[in-house]
């Protein structure tokens, strides 16, 4: 119960207090098919699918999930196979509302770089052709769908498919005739590929943003002031006890205890110094000494210095040793974001060494992405996974 209070104040107060991190606006170009499947003179057609089209368009989002976008396009109609000849175009500009379907179905909880739009909104356009004195006035319905591949955090492929419901359209799509159609008078569809670019100071697009990561964080620390509250507890319990002397030497319990456990004896200490190569060799290849990093980032954690060090100078005192520093990263997102995210881990540990002293030719990485072995559904376990390990050579 105290974990769901927690929970619901640290959200409240990130709702409060946070600011959007994500880019609104961006622009996008588009190239492909039309067809339009009515009106027609008699003996008149285009081929399935017909070239070409062509539209751009700039949108804004209110937030990661709707947006409104501006956009215009040109298609080009001429005959087909079996068809009288013909060429006429026709150009538009429309308003279109935008939905972030991936985001309101939460396309993030199984892949990080696919994403679907859906739009739709009215327009204005022109029917034209040589056979015209003056272009046919159109105003239109559109909608489509729209699927996204994530390039990059700044560049997005995407696939269109649109349907056009044209009201007001005197003239068929030859221009050779006047349409006798009551209500939608004209149909078309378009198909396009093409790509988008978005804009501003930040690292990523409303598209792509989420609020996973942040709850996640969230409960990482939630869970990390439990465990604070817990051994205070104990600490409070067994405070009576810290100053107990039970043998009589002037050395409380506690003290001497502490003394004993963690400190060696100069025999220890003389064997340590004599076999400490191998002992720190056996510990770098048994995998105990690692760097940790925190979710999403590739900067080791400053609690984690210690074992840059370590490696550092075991290197220094061993001049034939090399290593190879292995990245890995927990399940949450997408398989190649994660394989690359590995890979800057490794590679930021290696910088490290080499401020820290060690020659460059000493050191290899690799990125191995997704470590498995834990359970991806604890925060705690997936702190264990964002490492980066080492193996001699």
């Amino acid at each position: 119960m105290k974990k769901h209070i927690f929970a619901l104040a640290s959200l409240i107060f990130v709702g409060a207090q946070a600011q959007e991190n994500y880019n609104k606006w961006l622009v996008d170009l588009n190239g492909g098919i039309n067809k339009p499947i009515a009106p027609f003179s008699a003996q008149y057609s285009t081929s399935t699918p017909s070239l070409w089209g062509a539209n751009a368009g700039v949108r804004y989002m209110f937030n990661n999930k709707f947006g409104l976008r501006l956009g215009g396009g040109y298609d080009s109609f001429e005959e087909g196979d079996k068809s009288n000849k013909f060429e006429s175009s026709f150009w538009n500009v429309n308003l279109q509302g935008v939905a972030n379907v991936g985001r309101v179905l939460s396309f993030e909880e199984w892949t990080s770089d696919l994403g679907l739009l859906a739009h739709a909104g009215v327009g204005y356009g022109q029917l034209n052709s040589k056979a015209l004195p003056s272009a046919d006035q159109v105003a239109f319905i559109v909608a489509g769908l729209t699927p996204q591949l994530r390039i990059s955090n700044r560049v997005t492929l995407l696939a269109d498919a649109s349907i056009f419901f044209n009201a007001r359209q005197q003239r068929t799509f030859d221009t050779f005739s006047e349409s006798d159609r009551r209500g939608i008078q004209g149909v078309n569809v378009a198909a396009t590929i093409g790509l988008q670019i978005a804009l501003g100071k930040h690292g990523k697009h409303a598209d792509w943003h989420h609020e996973g990561s942040k709850f996640e964080k969230i409960e990482e620390r939630l869970a990390s002031l439990e465990g604070d509250v817990s051994g205070l507890q104990q600490e409070v319990a067994n405070k009576q006890n810290k100053m107990n002397d039970a043998n009589g030497n002037g050395v409380p319990d506690e003290v001497e205890s502490y003394v004993n456990d963690n400190y060696a004896t100069k025999e220890s200490v003389k064997s340590l110094i004599e076999d400490g190569g191998d002992m720190a060799a056996d510990l770098i290849r048994k995998g105990y000494i690692s760097t940790y990093f925190d979710f999403n980032s590739s900067k080791p954690q400053i609690s984690s210095t210690w074992a840059v060090d370590f490696v550092a100078k075991f290197l220094k005192s061993n001049s034939g040793a090399n290593i190879n520093i292995v990245g890995f990263a927990d399940e949450l997102g997408g398989t190649n974001y994660n394989q690359s995210l590995s890979n800057k881990r490794a590679e930021a540990v290696k910088k490290l060494l080499i401020d820290a002293g060690v020659d460059a030719s000493r050191i290899s990485t690799e990125g191995r992405g997704e470590d498995t072995s834990v359970n991806k559904t604890s925060p705690r376990a997936r702190q264990i996974a964002r490492r980066a390990t080492f193996e001699l050579k």
